[in-house]
């Protein structure tokens, strides 16, 4: 199994996008499933989105946990989107979804991390200080931060990020677009890896909140971006639960991207 955990940390960057995108896209293997778990304090929006009830769910999935159940049940909770990706719907009211996640996020963790042959991908939303989600994201495989490559995102996100005191190997960025800050830029800045970069396409972006599944979608650059980093995100659990990866330590504080950003004379875009 491999949990791996889609999170941001101001602003809508676009983590829901970017996580269904992700699991849509990850790489198949005979024997493995895959299945997307909306779990953010703050409120979903798939049962909105897609028209769906929000039962089978995260609700009655957190109620059958507390009362025992194995690992196979956890398809009797699920729904399936449209393109045919397998997900757990969360409570769109932020206080329901907070209130389940408080009651239930330590055993839901646990629970997730015992389902064999399945591959998890988690959808967080904003980490807050006092997230009930906090022991879930410091057990990933892979905790990614979604931003776009602006200094107001970048740097509270990479705070977050240090503040998780997870091995560096366990997380890094997912980045929405290469303006103002590439790639290259935003690692040299920060000491954190950049899984990959998700296509700043808006109309294929619109089209796949709208449940579009069609084949020039799936060709679009957002689908080829999202599957990219899918594969580089399975490589990175393989090679994580086979071996031991010694890379340096994160920063103890992140740099100071608006001083990096402003020696190149670049904005934020606003």
């Amino acid at each position: 199994m491999s949990v791996i955990c889609f999170a941001s940390q101001k602003g809508s960057p676009g983590t829901t996008l970017t996580a269904l995108s992700v699991a849509a896209t990850w790489p198949s293997e005979e024997g493995r499933r895959r299945v997307f778990v909306e779990a953010d304090p703050f409120g979903g929006v798939l049962a909105l989105r897609y028209q769906l009830s929000l039962e089978p769910g995260l609700v009655t999935l957190a109620a059958a946990i507390r009362g025992g159940i194995t690992s196979d049940e956890i398809w009797n909770h699920a729904q399936e989107l449209p393109g045919g990706l397998v997900a757990i719907i969360g409570p769109d009211r932020p206080d329901q979804a907070n209130s389940v996640l408080a009651a239930t996020g330590r055993k839901l963790g646990e629970w997730l991390f015992d389902l064999e042959d399945t591959d998890v991908i988690v959808d967080v939303g904003r980490i807050a200080s006092d997230s009930p989600l906090l022991e879930l994201l410091a057990s990933a495989d892979i905790v990614v931060m979604v931003a776009r490559p602006t200094a107001e995102q970048l740097q509270p996100a990479a705070q977050r990020l240090v503040s998780l005191g997870l091995e560096p190997s366990q997380v890094g960025w997912a980045l929405i677009g290469e303006r103002p800050h590439g790639a290259t830029e935003v690692e040299k800045a920060f000491g954190i890896k950049v899984f990959g970069v998700i296509a700043d396409d808006s109309r294929a972006a619109h089209a796949l909140e709208q449940g579009g599944t069609g084949g020039q979608l799936r060709r679009s650059a957002l689908a080829r971006s999202a599957g990219a980093l899918a594969e580089t995100l399975a490589q990175q659990v393989q090679l994580l639960q086979v071996t031991a990866v010694s890379e340096p330590a994160l920063p103890d504080e992140p740099a100071e991207f608006a001083d990096f950003a402003a020696s190149r004379g670049s904005n934020n875009g606003n």
